[in-house]
């Protein structure tokens, strides 16, 4: 099998057509020999159904998985909350399950893409040693999700990379809005509320995603990392720079509190105190983008016309 640290291993990546992996693709190919599968498409691959995985892993090669493929859309989880039948779980855990289980008979590896929503948000940001949750009922079902993927990898798999990323945002793409898109399209249409400046986030450039997983293969990593930006922010201070970047006028960005709003108990809960610390990439040589130039490289290119 090829060695963890082959910068031209063959891996296998599931999702390949989301937000997140597709820009890994594009920076990668030159890095690795890609298996891109996806719902639909070339390769077609469903991880809901074990048949499908099986038939994946049985007609193609590669040394590693990268499971990008997940359930992201946090309140519509949320809606599902406790019901192991809904869609979150079976795609968040269900799907995760039989990855592991075709790994761990093919000897496979794994890198499996996780979040900050594992955290309960009570005293963060986190490092790689933090206990996930403690405390569930301040966990979205979408968190409990991931984590419950987690730990079915770490109790089945020997050798794994979990890595988690926070609010990711990137250049260009034509599937669905991150963070910097949203606020640009909420601000066009006359539709921006007020963004909180109580919570702790660390936003991820996604285009980092590729050089530090090639420098993780590099070490011949194992574990669990955290990639986000070394620099800490909030919703509101975020906002602003997206519409100082791209031209637009602040006065029209208000400050919200997401103490109050989590206040309401229909709401989906959200880590107030939340955010990733990543002292454990940089001590393996990996500087990760700060959340103030990911923007402004958004904004570069994109040309300044991101929507």
């Amino acid at each position: 099998m090829t060695s963890v640290s082959n910068p031209k291993a063959t891996i296998a990546v599931v999702g390949a057509s989301s937000m997140v992996a597709s820009r890994f693709c594009d920076l990668t190919k030159n890095n690795f020999n890609l298996v891109k599968g996806d719902l639909s498409g070339k390769i077609a691959v469903d991880i809901t159904r074990e048949k499908s995985v099986s038939d994946f892993f049985k007609n193609h090669k590669f040394d590693w998985v990268f499971l990008f493929a997940a359930f992201t859309d946090v309140d519509a989880a949320e809606k599902e909350r406790g019901n192991k039948g809904g869609l979150c779980w079976k795609i968040n855990v269900g799907g995760v399950q039989n990855i592991v289980e075709e790994c761990a008979a093919g000897k496979k590896n794994l890198l499996f893409i996780s979040t900050d929503f594992v955290f309960d948000g009570s005293d963060g940001p986190y490092d790689e040693n933090s206990p996930a949750g403690p405390d569930l009922d301040k966990v979205s079902w979408y968190g409990i999700t991931k984590l419950e993927a987690e730990r079915l990898i770490q109790k089945t798999l020997k050798k794994f990379i979990i890595l988690r990323i926070s609010y990711p945002f990137r250049g260009p793409f034509s599937g669905k809005d991150d963070q910097v898109k949203r606020i640009l399209r909420l601000y066009d249409a006359g539709n921006l509320y007020p963004m909180f400046d109580d919570q702790t986030i660390t936003p991820t450039f996604v285009d980092d995603v590729s050089p530090a997983v090639s420098l993780l293969f590099k070490k011949g990593a194992r574990g669990i990392f955290h990639l986000a930006s070394p620099k800490i922010t909030n919703h509101f201070e975020f906002a602003k720079k997206v519409l100082e970047t791209f031209g637009k006028d602040t006065d029209e960005l208000k400050r919200g509190s997401i103490v109050e709003f989590l206040k309401n108990p229909s709401v989906t809960p959200r880590p107030v105190n939340g955010g990733l610390k990543v002292e454990k990439l940089r001590k393996l040589g990996f500087l990760s983008t700060d959340w103030e130039k990911g923007i402004e490289a958004v904004f570069l290119q994109s040309g300044g016309k991101l929507i």
